[in-house]
């Protein structure tokens, strides 16, 4: 039963502006913070604004040792189950941020050498540099900083398609002139008594995506930058031809791990810029009609990319 079913819409996904989620199992898609950092639209620039909000606040207080405020912000994150995203129906694979996760992101955060020195200042770097964050738990907490704009646009979009709302008490949204959690009585669709909220379809993406980008910023970083480094090549095996430093040699020395992305990173001071600017910037697509109809109407995604 999807959404477009079960309101009777005239519509179904290629015709929707949301993800028409499957209301009672999971759907495997997730928000993707970067494709909101990249997409140049109204919606994602309000989006935007929040985590930047958030993001910019929970520094400062860690930063400043303030870790009871920074371990309030992040007390509202907790798994968002009305968008079906994720595993919202796999208790066994839910990722709350609970309060054990809570103090170990806040001294991670604390710790990281690319937050203390701004260079991890934008929300939708962290999957580069931070362990134990994935696509399931990225698309969580971008969900709950973001979860008042997708209110908004869940009202809009019944509206447009006559879609009936009751009323719901909504805890744990977040407030960017308070920078506080509120509670709110707010207008959503429902299913069989829970509350629904929408998401936009261009800014999901796929569970394996997270490790893509990771892998990807390594490999960028492997042939722009540590390949043409002398000071780095020197202690490298060569196994070309004649001598030559192979690509496969360096990576050899220095295999993927996020500890070595953030000293890179600050090593090589335009890595991350280049990275999103020259590299990501035409490269990142939203998934397509077709990925995501595969997922939210069929059985599984293991052909799609």
């Amino acid at each position: 039963m999807n959404i477009s079913e079960y309101y009777s819409l005239a519509y179904q996904q290629s015709k929707l502006d949301f993800v028409d989620i499957r209301l009672n199992t999971d759907n495997l898609l997730f928000v993707d913070p970067r494709l909101i950092e990249f997409l140049d639209t109204p919606l994602a620039k309000q989006m935007q604004k929040h985590l930047e909000i958030f993001w910019g606040e929970l520094l400062k207080n860690v930063k400043q040792k303030s870790f009871t405020q920074a371990d309030y912000l992040l007390s509202g994150l907790s798994e968002p189950n009305e968008t079906r995203l994720g595993y919202a129906f796999s208790k066994d694979y839910g990722n709350s941020v609970g309060s054990k996760l809570r103090q170990r992101m806040a001294v991670t955060i604390y710790n990281n050498i690319a937050v203390k020195t701004g260079v991890l200042s934008h929300f939708a770097d962290i999957e580069l540099y931070f362990e134990d964050i994935g696509s399931d738990r990225i698309s969580d907490i971008t969900t709950k900083i973001i979860k008042s704009v997708l209110i908004d646009y869940t009202q809009e979009q019944c509206k447009i398609h006559k879609i009936p709302m009751k009323t719901f008490v909504q805890k744990d949204i977040f407030d960017i002139k308070t920078l506080k959690w509120v509670t709110r009585k707010v207008e959503l669709p429902e299913y069989f008594g829970k509350p629904i909220i929408f998401v936009p379809k261009n800014i999901v993406r796929l569970e394996n995506t997270a490790g893509k980008n990771v892998s990807c910023f390594y490999r960028f970083a492997i042939r722009q930058f540590v390949s043409n480094d002398t000071e780095m090549l020197k202690d490298i095996s060569p196994t070309g031809k004649d001598g030559q430093i192979l690509i496969r040699d360096v990576k050899s020395k220095y295999p993927l791990s996020k500890e070595s992305l953030t000293n890179w990173t600050l090593h090589f001071g335009e890595l991350l810029v280049d990275y999103k600017t020259d590299h990501l910037n035409g490269r990142l697509k939203t998934l397509s009609d077709d990925e995501i109809m595969e997922i939210i109407y069929d059985d599984g995604y293991s052909d799609v990319g």
